[in-house]
């Protein structure tokens, strides 16, 4: 039975707390984190077990030109606990926000994330996260958990079958663990 939290933002302990019951029950071995600046994941890291974690991170350039969100000590901190660290252009934005950016025009793929954000922006960043952590080579496609949140923190949790982008329609949102009411 998944979990609704009143309102969107940070409910990352209980989250967590969920995602490692759902590690123990279904004996799923990879959860994928979301994480801006490093508290979720640095959370994550010490909280989880008996699962391989892999981060996520916004891209290089997403608040300011060549600015990373995370700090790079963060990122060596992670990295030295064996923890991967994808950072790499968001899947379901990439060019098509330039465009739309430049041009006032919405393209296909921000159209998807708009109609995934119809479920909640936590459910939008899980599946936006499994599609760049398969791309990356991170993970292997079996069923994984996703993390995601509504702006910083977490919110969201998702079981999740991956696939890379090129085949996103053929990804499926198995079980939602938890996300809020209201977002």
């Amino acid at each position: 039975m998944s979990v609704h939290f009143e309102k969107p933002g940070d409910h990352t302990e209980e989250v967590l707390n969920l995602v490692q019951q759902k590690v123990d029950e279904q004996k799923i071995s990879q959860v994928i984190i979301a994480t801006t600046k490093g508290d979720t994941a640095l959370k994550a890291v010490s909280s989880l077990k008996n699962c391989k974690i892999v981060i996520v991170t916004h891209q290089a350039g997403f608040k300011e030109p060549g600015g990373m969100e995370i700090e790079e000590n963060i990122i060596r901190e992670i990295e030295a606990k064996g923890i991967k660290v994808v950072t790499a252009t968001h899947a379901l934005a990439g060019v098509e926000r330039a465009v739309r950016k430049k041009l006032g025009t919405w393209m296909t793929v921000e159209i998807m994330a708009q109609t995934l954000k119809i479920f909640g922006q936590g459910t939008k960043v899980c599946a936006e996260i499994v599609a760049m952590a398969a791309d990356a080579g991170a993970i292997s496609l079996d069923n994984v958990i996703a993390v995601g949140g509504t702006g910083r923190s977490a919110d969201t949790a998702w079981i999740i079958k991956p696939v890379h982008t090129h085949n996103f329609f053929d990804m499926k949102l198995i079980e939602l663990i938890c996300k809020p009411k209201n977002n």
